[in-house]
């Protein structure tokens, strides 16, 4: 019999910066990219920049998959 391990799958030596950091916080929370903007007083396209970079950076897919990690990964 297999296991189901449905965590999510990323490499473990992913470095965010201190921002991407705090964005993925807030995605994790549940929070759109207008307001995480809002939020840390920044542009909406500034914000999509950095969930985009971490997705690259993650391999993962969209943000759903990015907020599980961040709490997975107890970033959140």
């Amino acid at each position: 019999m297999s296991e189901d391990n449905s965590s999510i799958q990323s490499p473990g030596s992913v470095e965010l910066t201190p921002t991407e950091l705090k964005v993925v916080q807030l995605v994790a929370r549940g929070l759109a990219n207008r307001e995480i903007a809002i939020q840390m007083n920044v542009s909406q396209p500034t914000i999509e920049s950095h969930v985009s970079n971490m997705l690259g950076k993650t391999g993962l897919s969209n943000r759903t998959e990015l907020a599980r990690w961040a709490i997975e990964s107890r970033m959140a």
